[in-house]
């Protein structure tokens, strides 16, 4: 076996813990990206919205959309993407397919005023930046966030973002705004 020869030199330890660690990723189905903890996003709700939610979900949470933008091909992540409009709810989702036309799902969630959804650790439009830090400070991005204007859960590549204007949240965003 190649595994090993090629560890067998490092000692009796290394073997034996090397055959755990490969059995572990065989009975676990090589998730190997499962291994880290997801993305502050991926764990992140805004009322019953989430995502990677398929859109007959989304349709059920907030009906029919307002509006549609038109499906454009996003190179760098190698899908279509169309914006979702419900400017009576103040909410607008990206919703992603593999192929032009094919089946979608939320991308990314923009929420602004007059929306009234809650994020999973009860922050919404109007919350107080105080609140905000109380709810997301351990995923508190110091390089990314601005005191008084932007405060980042995770980072601007996967996480939650939210505008702060005169101490209040005016906009959240979860997502990738980055790529």
């Amino acid at each position: 076996m190649w595994i090993g020869r090629r560890f067998g030199s490092y000692g009796g330890v290394m073997k034996p813990m090397l055959r755990i660690c490969l059995l572990w990723l065989v009975v676990f189905g090589f998730g190997v990206g499962s291994l880290w903890a997801e993305g502050v996003s991926a764990k992140e709700a805004l009322g019953k919205l989430k995502l990677g939610q398929g859109e007959d979900a989304v349709v059920k949470v907030l009906g029919k959309p307002g509006s549609k933008g038109k499906a454009e091909l996003w190179e760098a992540i190698g899908a279509w993407v169309e914006e979702w409009h419900y400017p009576e709810q103040g909410v607008t989702l990206s919703m992603s397919s593999e192929k032009k036309g094919g089946a979608k799902s939320v991308l990314n969630i923009s929420v602004e005023a007059p929306c009234s959804l809650a994020t999973s650790r009860g922050i919404k439009i109007g919350s107080s930046e105080v609140e905000v830090t109380k709810a997301y400070g351990k995923e508190r991005s110091k390089e990314e966030s601005v005191s008084g204007e932007l405060f980042v859960a995770g980072s601007v590549y996967d996480g939650v973002m939210f505008t702060i204007k005169k101490g209040k949240v005016m906009q959240i965003f979860i997502g990738a705004a980055a790529e």
